[in-house]
């Protein structure tokens, strides 16, 4: 009987902790993909470097590449994402920190004016 207690106790502090799981924070910012590049810049802030599973970011791929007019040009972008440390290997070391984007929740073609960009830092 003890030992049901306890399993029920350590059930129910286990569904208490999934209950209260972060939101997932939302990032808004300019968007560029290109050769060696993968920068997300949230609105106000510098640059990240982004990371996704190619399911994540099939569709914006394909607007981008299809609409896109010059190398590098920048969308705007809406996801939910995680920010990450710093990489240590590759072209993202070169960036502050990495973004992971685990859903795209919009994106445009042009980047609304109240969007910022800060410089580098």
């Amino acid at each position: 009987m003890i030992k049901l207690s306890a399993m029920l106790v350590i059930v129910g502090g286990l569904l208490s902790l999934s209950a209260c799981k972060q939101k997932p924070e939302i990032y808004s910012g300019h968007f560029v993909y290109g050769h060696e590049v993968r920068e997300f810049i949230p609105c106000g802030r510098s640059a990240v470097w982004w990371q996704a599973d190619k399911e994540v970011v099939a569709d914006l791929l394909e607007f981008y590449q299809s609409k896109i007019t010059q190398p590098y040009q920048a969308i705007y972008v809406q996801a939910e994402a995680k920010l990450l440390p710093a990489s240590t290997d590759g072209y993202a070391q070169d960036y502050p920190a990495v973004l992971r984007l685990d859903k795209i929740l919009d994106w445009q073609l042009s980047v609304p004016p109240n969007c910022l960009v800060s410089p580098q830092q």
